[in-house]
C-alpha cells in the first residue's frame, strides 16, 4: 500500500465472489479486457467481493434475470486490503469524492456512451494509493461491497479461495435481507 494521508479502512476476514458457474476456475481473475464495470474501465483489473453470501447472490440479481446464466458464490480470504470507505463522509470529502455518484447506474452511462460516473470515485481512490473501494448498496439495507484495485501482488492484500463453491439462489437470499423502501427491480422475482 502507498502512504496516504486520507483515513483508510483496514478490511480482513471471509468474503464472498460471484461468478459465472464455467468461470470458477478464474474466481480471482481479473475481468477480460472486454470487461468494463462500476468500478474499473475496460481492461483496468478488480476483484468485487462482499461480506455474505447471500449480499453476493442479491448484487448479481440483475445480471442473472438479464441474462439467465447460472452463478456460483465462492468463500474467499482477504488478509489486510485498505480501502476507501464511501461510508465515510470524511474521507470521501477529502478525495473529492461525491458518494451519490457511485449510485447512479453505470450500464446505462456505458451504453449511452458515456463515462459512468463511479468510475470518477474509483480514479481518486486509486490515485490515493488504496488497494479498493466499499461500495454502498443499492439493494441490500445497509449493505455493503468491495472492489479491490489490486490483490495477490506485491504490496496488495492476499486473496484466497477458502471453501466451495456454493450455487446462487436469487428468491432465497432476496427474502433474508431487506431492501431499501425505495429499491424496485423489475423481474427479480418473477
Amino acid at each position: 500500500m502507498i502512504e496516504s494521508k486520507i483515513p483508510l479502512r483496514k478490511i480482513t476476514g471471509r468474503f464472498y465472489r460471484a461468478v459465472l458457474a464455467d468461470r470458477v476456475e478464474h474466481v480471482l481473475g481479473s475481468p477480460g479486457p472486454e470487461s468494463a464495470g462500476r468500478y474499473h474501465r475496460l481492461g483496468e483489473p478488480a476483484l468485487y467481493i462482499t461480506p455474505h453470501a447471500d449480499w453476493a447472490v442479491i448484487a448479481l440479481g440483475g445480471y442473472m434475470a438479464d441474462d439467465g446464466l447460472s452463478r456460483v458464490v465462492v468463500p474467499v480470504e482477504l488478509d489486510a486490503a485498505y480501502v476507501v470507505d464511501q461510508h465515510d463522509e470524511a474521507a470521501c470529502a477529502a478525495l473529492g469524492i461525491d458518494r451519490d455518484l457511485s449510485q447512479r447506474p453505470w450500464r446505462k452511462a456505458l451504453e449511452a456512451g458515456e463515462q459512468p460516473p463511479s468510475w470518477r470515485n474509483s480514479d481518486a481512490a486509486r490515485l490515493a494509493g488504496a488497494d479498493g473501494i466499499i461500495d454502498r448498496s443499492r439493494g441490500i439495507a445497509g449493505g455493503w461491497h468491495v472492489a479491490l484495485f489490486r490483490w495477490n501482488e506485491l504490496g496488495g492484500p492476499n486473496v484466497k479461495v477458502c471453501g466451495n463453491p456454493i450455487p446462487c439462489n436469487y428468491a432465497e437470499s432476496r427474502t433474508r435481507w431487506a431492501a431499501p423502501p425505495e429499491w424496485t427491480m423489475p423481474g427479480y422475482l418473477s
